[in-house]
């Protein structure tokens, strides 16, 4: 079984700049933003994020801190969708662009999803690097640099900087003196996530 964790952040809810990120528990991870949203938009996106990330026919756990992203992807989704997307009450349903792409990819899944919730800052490793991760990537947004991850150096026109290099993940020496290095091969994500 794959176990993954998510959480999303919103330095200014809603309105700020937000963060998602999802961990798996061997370690890989991935996390992103945008300029705006909201914090349930973050959850919501931490959760799409990480389904999308790991395809195939191996059960998938997802532990969240987030109550309704849980509820939206596994419980309110079937009422929601025999109702034409509308809630009990006939309202449209809040965030509902997010809410059909997770429901897209579960179905489109071959293994299982399913989700747990798990309490937040209560010193769970997993949930508090998604956590860190995620509160991370929206001040990299909130800074202007959010828009960078995964972005080849010549692509930003810097000619001091030879063609090969990538940027460093969001936040990922922060306080660190600025240093060239090569590209990282995978195994150094999982090697250095909890040091």
């Amino acid at each position: 079984m794959i176990t993954v964790s998510t959480d999303g952040s919103c330095l200014s809810n809603p309105g700020g700049a937000i963060g998602w990120a999802w961990i798996n528990h061997d370690g890989t991870f991935d996390s992103g933003g945008a300029v705006s949203g909201t914090n349930q938009v973050a959850e919501l996106t931490a959760l799409l994020q990480a389904v999308r990330a790991h395809p195939g026919a191996e059960p998938l756990l997802i532990e969240s801190d987030s109550q309704y992203a849980i509820k939206c992807a596994s419980e309110w989704v079937v009422a929601w969708k025999r109702k034409g997307w509308r809630t009990a009450g006939g309202q449209p349903v809040k965030n509902l662009e997010l809410v059909q792409a997770i429901d897209r990819v579960i179905a489109e899944r071959a293994g299982p999803v399913r989700f747990r919730w798990v309490r937040g800052h209560v010193g769970d490793p997993f949930n508090e690097r998604a956590d860190q991760l995620a509160g991370l990537a929206a001040q990299d947004w909130a800074a202007g640099r959010g828009d960078l991850d995964g972005t080849l150096v010549p692509e930003l026109g810097d000619p001091t900087r030879s063609p090969g290099r990538v940027p460093a993940p969001a936040a990922a020496d922060r306080g660190a003196p600025a240093a060239r290095q090569a590209a990282p091969e995978p195994a150094w994500d999982m090697d250095t996530l909890f040091d």
